[in-house]
């Protein structure tokens, strides 16, 4: 096969892979939409100018990448009622993509091997596979790090969508996405909330515990407060978010002062 005749296919398979960072770009996201635009091109032009096999076997893997790659994204990035998983989700599945790419390359040079070696479609296979592999194996050994460092878990911090908006009834008095927390990526959120009316701490208690419902929390009444828990979104296993409060006003402690008693405290960690 003759080097630029016929590689009119290689080039669709590269402006397709440039529709990739539209995802992430359309969820208001632009630097995943980076990410997405130079990994998602290196997977594709990868395979589209390292393979050696014809044009219909070319395309069809080609067009299997792109379509893959955009499965996941839209498989992890679905919502389903549960907090929407950060892009970390996606782009370990596309890490995978990556490496199976890499070995398709591999299987494909060993199945088409060509007599005259370091001819151009060996230096064009090189120059396409040593970036692929570059990218997979920095990535894929910085999150390996990054695991080993941490407890091996995968955590989403705290949002405030997962409370608000509150209703008209209730306040937001403040929020800390992470009043306590450890060196993991673990940490408990608090947002002190207040009736609007002057209404009780036992009215505002019943509101937010009707409205937290209504937002997808299967609080549960326990003696001296309510708690309960959901999982996160997403192709990997994330921690779930547990939150919880108290039916009566805490106690002052050594670190915080006791809770004025028209005021609720809701608690959310990601342990």
């Amino acid at each position: 096969m003759a080097v630029g005749a016929g590689d009119g296919w290689r080039w669709w398979l590269s402006a397709g892979s440039a529709g990739l960072p539209v995802l992430p770009y359309w969820q208001g996201a632009p630097w995943p939409a980076m990410v997405a635009a130079v990994f998602g091109v290196i997977v594709v032009c990868a395979w589209a100018w390292g393979t050696r096999s014809g044009r219909g076997v070319g395309v069809v893997v080609g067009a299997g990448f792109i379509g893959v790659l955009a499965a996941l994204f839209a498989v992890s990035q679905w919502p389903r009622g549960l907090p929407v998983a950060p892009w970390l989700d996606w782009f370990v599945m596309w890490l995978l993509v990556g490496a199976v790419c890499l070995a398709a390359l591999v299987i494909d040079r060993v199945w088409h091997t060509s007599m005259v070696e370091w001819n151009r479609l060996t230096v064009r296979w090189f120059a396409s596979v040593v970036p692929l592999a570059a990218v997979v194996l920095l990535c894929g050994g910085g999150l390996c790090v990054a695991q080993i460092d941490g407890d091996g878990r995968f955590r989403v911090p705290v949002r405030d969508d997962e409370i608000l908006p509150l209703p008209t009834s209730l306040r937001l008095v403040s929020a800390d996405p992470c009043a306590s927390g450890g060196s993991s990526g673990n940490c408990t959120a608090r947002f002190v909330v207040t009736a609007t009316d002057g209404a009780s701490r036992e009215t505002t208690v019943t509101r937010l515990v009707a409205h937290l419902r209504d937002r997808g929390w299967p609080l549960r009444p326990e003696p001296g407060n309510y708690s309960g828990s959901r999982e996160i979104s997403g192709l990997l296993h994330w921690s779930p978010h547990r939150i919880w409060l108290y039916t009566e006003p805490e106690p002052a402690t050594a670190l915080e002062p006791a809770t004025p008693h028209d005021m609720v405290i809701i608690y959310i960690d990601n342990l």
